[in-house]
């Protein structure tokens, strides 16, 4: 088609940070005699690994996941929940059910299941300090309230009293009398203390600004901290690359809504972005609204030379991404022009063997107001795979016999399609998966892994969403790679550090990214 590509190859690889493990243990000097009651069956709530290894049919890997998910909710409230444990499940909690229990609240046996530094020195927890961890120690807190707190306390500045807790979405007044014996409130040093900090930035008189220039408003903490946002991100552990014990892909597929450099630029956006590729093992995204070329180049250097915490602490391996893109037009190289890619981590054994342009209308026909499509073909191991990314924006007139407008009805998209080869067509669609548009995918073999009853957009009035015009569509040769698990990802999308409307704490894009997952071997 004589268009021209950009790539990105990754920078050298360095040597790699030493990262500690920052999860807080109990003293091994724990008295053993503490973890049983009067009459010898085990306090699951107390229990070590090692002690949980006594019992029947628990190995060390069941052991541990039983402390992580404890560690995750805070306490088990009933026997029954621990058959929620990864691994564990109902038949084995049978075995080992006579010997332990969960003794109420009110036992003289039981520590509530506060933070480490709780338990060794009985001191509560200040809210106003405390991290994301921390809050997930105390009962009741969940996830989801644990990051609102902290979302909270960001934006609003620090609690006052305790009761303004019951200003957090998710608190209510049966939570916060639970949680009260346990939490305090005590008010760090003022701003005026810190050296070197000022409310300028608010009193600009120049209202515009570019999204990056939020790194240099101040919110009031230290300078040594003021050039990184504050991580709240959801608690996830490095996706192990395999599932049902064959190894998997993750391919997804994200409109970052108006891609630009500046936007990139915003220590939040890369945060959310680069956070939302490594937690959920996401190896191959499609992306959409691609305006800037060099906003991929920093994401791709963000993931590999980290400037943010949350990024550079990631215990998994960040790997080593590329990326391609189609060049502007002649003559018009310094437009913002919409345009979709491929961002991939080549350490995950991903291979681009050929990027191509597509036409989606015949000649002398109205042309689409979309993105030009983009066909990629990927290699890992034995399994080739042709996935078309695509945005589209149906025009007002070339419509159906219904009425409704046509975008796939292309002489350069339907051989692709009715190809015998794996192939997946994923983007945004600007259309529900049932709609009758998508007859040519349905005729060709094709199924839509996000059904119309989910929701794939956000907003921070409304996280649940109203709409489901993103998706990804895959063959019936790719339907044997299909492991049946996909996502949408509602969770982790917003920052402190991203502006909506003149407060903070917006979302990346209004889009939320999604995935499917396939065998590759």
């Amino acid at each position: 088609m004589g268009q021209t590509f950009s790539c990105h190859r990754p920078a050298p690889e360095t040597g790699k940070k030493t990262i500690k493990d920052k999860k807080h243990h109990l003293s091994a000097a724990c008295n053993f005699s503490d973890v049983f009651i009067s009459d010898n069956r085990m306090d699951i709530n107390l229990a070590s690994e090692e002690d949980l290894m006594t019992l029947p049919g628990i190995d060390r890997s069941l052991a541990h996941n039983i402390v992580v998910y404890r560690d995750k909710i805070g306490r088990f409230r009933k026997i029954e929940d621990v058959a929620l444990v990864t691994g564990l499940g109902a038949a084995k909690l049978q075995q080992i059910k006579s010997e332990i229990c969960v003794p109420s609240r009110g036992s003289s046996q039981t520590i509530p299941h506060l933070s480490t530094l709780d338990l060794l020195s009985s001191t509560k927890l200040n809210i106003n300090a405390a991290s994301q961890s921390e809050l997930l120690g105390i009962v009741g807190v969940s996830e989801d309230i644990a990051y609102n707190i902290l979302q909270h306390r960001t934006l609003h500045g620090h609690f006052k009293l305790l009761d303004d807790l019951l200003k957090v979405k998710g608190m209510d007044s049966k939570l916060l009398s639970e949680i009260k014996p346990h939490v305090t409130i005590s008010l760090p040093r003022p701003v005026s203390a810190y050296a070197n900090l000022s409310f300028s930035g608010w009193g600009n008189p120049n209202p515009s600004f570019s999204l990056h220039s939020l790194q240099n408003v101040d919110l009031g903490i230290p300078p040594e901290r003021s050039t990184q946002p504050l991580s709240m991100r959801p608690l996830a552990e490095p996706f192990t690359g395999s599932y049902d014990g064959r190894k998997v892909l993750r391919v997804g597929s994200w409109n970052l809504h108006r891609l630009t450099l500046d936007k990139a630029n915003n220590p939040g956006v890369r945060e959310v972005v680069c956070m939302t590729l490594l937690e959920n093992g996401i190896k191959l995204l499609a992306v959409q609204e691609v305006l800037q070329e060099g906003a991929l180049e920093k994401i791709c250097q963000e993931l590999e030379m980290p400037t943010l915490s949350a990024v550079g602490d990631w215990k998994g391996n960040r790997g080593s991404w590329k990326y391609v893109i189609l060049d502007n037009p002649v003559g018009q190289e310094n437009k913002e022009i919409e345009r979709v890619a491929f961002l991939w981590d080549s350490s995950a054994g991903l291979e681009l063997v050929s990027a191509i342009a597509l036409e989606t209308q015949e000649e002398g026909k109205q042309q689409q107001e979309c993105s030009q499509p983009l066909l990629g073909r990927f290699k890992i191991g034995k399994v080739e795979l042709n996935v078309i990314n695509l945005h589209l924006k149906p025009p007002e007139g070339s419509v159906t016999a219904n009425g409704q407008s046509d975008p796939f009805q292309s002489v350069t998209l339907r051989p692709v399609l009715e190809a015998d080869k794996q192939v997946m067509v994923m983007g945004h669609f600007g259309l529900e998966p049932d709609a009758a548009e998508f007859n040519l995918l349905k005729f060709c073999g094709f199924r839509a892994c996000i059904p119309g009853t989910i929701c794939t957009d956000i907003s921070s009035k409304n996280e649940g969403g109203e709409t489901s015009h993103q998706n990804i569509w895959y063959s019936q040769q790719t339907q044997s790679l299909y492991t049946g698990r996909q996502d949408v990802i509602r969770k982790g999308l917003s920052s402190p550090w991203i502006p909506d409307g003149w407060s903070w704490g917006g979302i990346v894009s209004n889009h939320c990214p999604i995935w499917l997952e396939l065998f590759t071997e």
